[in-house]
């Protein structure tokens, strides 16, 4: 056995070689070579990029019922799009969609589960009925309501918002993809949250949600390049949102929760430009570059200072209080 393991040592150091060093190196030196270009390319793409024009265009908004959703579908109503509201609240849906009609808008609004692939379908054939292929869809449906990962007490609360955040999506887009690939034209947008980059204590369930939709584009990204696809993809990080008096009454922060109407003209714009990701306000995507490097301690500071709660529910307390120890230095 001791001349088995020394005949076959596995290191660490065994692992971190690449398998052909002198291809990483060029392949590496390549791409240091045209970085600064590309950085140029980009720089000159942004100064020059206009708004895109949707009018006429099919825009399918889910969550649309109040807040950003009815805010955002009428924002796209007002540049001259066709609208489609979904959202599993009838009453709501239909208001959204009443006041856009009142506009002299073309709207139509859909009572639907996002969760029930087979009302997606039926939904999707008759919107092609009625409108044409779906231009842009916007994925902005979600719940929100406070967790934390030790209360077992929660689990139906996970798979609630795992199913409607994260798996609603992959459904919509799974849906409406296909036929964006045949026409190689269309745009998905994707509502996540800066929680998918920095998670939230109180939040646990819907931070794993965000965490994967925020994954789910990057990949689907990927995808898209290899296809040489000219499908669009937009990923919006805002920091909480004032959507729901419900939602944000129960929210503790130091800083301010950010007022629907700015959410929605900032997340239009960056549609309209066809950005593919930011977060709102802008300047917390560098902010969380530079929490991440930071020590263990130091960043618990700051999320002391900066960081985000949401009222506990009484079984939360209870498990709280159940495992809590004292504070050692």
């Amino acid at each position: 056995m001791e001349k088995l393991k020394n005949k076959n040592p596995i290191t660490m150091k065994s692992y971190s070689i690449p398998r052909n060093p002198v291809h990483l190196f060029l392949a590496l030196f390549t791409f240091i070579l045209f970085l600064l270009p590309n950085y140029i390319s980009a720089g000159i793409k942004l100064l020059m990029e206009n708004r895109k024009n949707v009018r006429g265009q099919v825009v399918l908004i889910t969550g649309s019922a109040r807040g950003l959703g009815r805010q955002l579908a009428l924002a796209f109503h007002r540049l001259g799009a066709l609208i489609v509201c979904v959202d599993v609240d009838e009453e709501g849906n239909e208001m959204t969609a009443k006041i856009i009609r009142g506009e002299g808008g073309t709207v139509r609004a859909f009572n639907l589960d996002i969760t029930d692939r087979e009302k997606i379908r039926s939904m999707h054939e008759a919107v092609k009925d009625d409108f044409g292929p779906i231009d842009i869809l916007v994925n902005n449906a979600a719940v929100v309501k406070p967790n934390i990962y030790v209360n077992s007490k929660t689990d139906e609360i996970v798979r609630e918002t795992i199913d409607v955040n994260m798996l609603g999506q992959f459904w919509m887009n799974k849906e409406i993809l296909p036929s964006m690939l045949n026409r190689n034209s269309g745009h998905i947008v994707s509502m996540s949250s800066v929680t998918s980059m920095v998670g939230t204590h109180s939040l646990s369930a819907y931070t794993a949600s965000m965490w994967g939709v925020t994954g789910m584009m990057e990949a689907l990204d990927q995808e898209l390049n290899m296809l040489n696809s000219k499908v669009i993809l937009t990923t919006v990080c805002p920091y909480f949102v004032d959507s729901n008096k419900g939602i944000t009454k129960n929210i503790s922060s130091n800083l301010p929760i950010l007022p629907t109407n700015v959410v929605c003209d900032i997340t239009v714009d960056g549609i309209l430009k066809n950005k593919k990701m930011f977060t709102i306000p802008g300047y917390l995507f560098l902010a969380i570059m530079f929490y991440k490097i930071l020590p263990s301690k130091s960043q618990y500071q700051l999320q002391n200072l900066f960081g985000v709660c949401y009222k506990y529910g009484k079984s939360d307390y209870d498990v709280l209080k159940k495992y809590q120890r004292e504070t050692t230095s």
